[in-house]
C-alpha cells in the first residue's frame, strides 16, 4: 500500500474528521443490518454538523442480544425510518476525504462501504481509519495492552460516561469525539509546559487521568458492565 500521507506542515491541508457510530441487528455482516447511524461532521474550517437516522431495515436474522444491548424495542423501533438515499447519501458527502473517527471503527466502516455498493456508489473517506479505544491508550496505561471499551476509556480520561445511553449511535459517536479532543487537549498541555504525561490508570480503575475518581455529571451511571 502506497501512503500518501504527508508530514510536511507547508503542504497539509485542512483535515476533515468524521466522528461516528452505528448499531446493527447484529455482527455478522451478511446477515445482519444497520438499525442506526449517527455522525458528527468536523469541516476543515472548525464548523460541526450532528446527523442521526435510522436507516430502512428488517429484523430478519436479528440477534436478540444485539437487539436488548441497543434498546431497540424501546429507543430505535418507534422512530421514522430513512432510505439509503437520504442518510446514505448525505454520509458520503460528508465523509468526502474524511478520517473516520470512533470506537472500533473499522465495524461501522465496514457495513457503509456494503451499504455503498448496493447503491452503487464508491466511498472516498481517507483509508487511515482512527479507533479512539487505540488513540488514548498510551496515555492511561503505562505498558502496551489491547484497547479498552469506550466505556472505560472515557472513565480514565476523566470524561463522564452514561451507561444508559451508551450503544445509541449519536452518544457513542459524541464520546469518541470528546476521547478524540480530550487527547489532543492533554499533549497540548504537555506540550506546552514539558511536564510529563498523567500518571497511567489502572485497567480495571474508575479514575481519570490526573489519578482522581471520574465524576459523572448528574443523572449519569458511573459504572457499566462493558469491558
Amino acid at each position: 500500500m502506497v501512503d500518501t500521507a504527508t508530514d510536511d506542515p507547508t503542504t497539509r491541508a485542512g483535515t476533515r474528521f468524521v466522528f461516528l457510530d452505528t448499531e446493527t441487528t447484529g455482527l455478522d455482516f451478511a446477515r445482519h443490518q444497520l438499525t442506526e447511524v449517527a455522525w458528527i461532521v468536523r469541516f476543515e474550517d472548525g464548523r460541526e454538523e450532528t446527523r442521526c437516522f435510522v436507516p430502512e431495515h428488517t429484523l430478519d436474522g436479528a440477534d436478540e442480544t444485539a437487539l436488548e444491548l441497543t434498546h431497540y424495542h424501546e429507543r430505535i423501533a418507534p422512530k421514522p425510518r430513512s432510505p439509503a438515499s437520504e442518510w446514505l447519501v448525505q454520509f458520503l458527502d460528508d465523509a468526502q476525504r474524511a478520517v473516520l473517527v470512533g470506537a472500533v471503527p473499522d465495524f461501522d466502516s465496514r457495513h457503509l462501504e456494503m451499504a455503498a455498493a448496493r447503491i452503487q456508489r464508491t466511498p472516498t473517506w481517507d483509508h487511515h481509519l482512527l479507533d479512539v479505544e487505540t488513540f488514548a491508550l498510551p496515555l492511561i496505561s503505562d505498558a502496551p495492552e489491547a484497547p479498552r471499551s469506550l466505556a472505560k476509556t472515557c472513565r480514565a480520561l476523566g470524561i463522564p460516561h452514561d451507561k444508559d445511553q451508551a450503544h445509541g449511535a449519536l452518544y457513542d459517536a459524541q464520546q469518541a469525539m470528546r476521547v478524540f479532543d480530550r487527547v489532543h487537549e492533554l499533549l497540548a498541555a504537555v506540550r506546552a509546559s514539558g511536564g510529563p504525561l498523567p500518571p497511567p490508570v489502572p485497567r480495571n480503575g474508575n479514575s481519570n487521568g490526573n489519578g482522581h475518581p471520574a465524576q459523572p455529571e448528574p443523572g449519569q451511571g458511573s459504572t457499566d458492565s462493558t469491558t
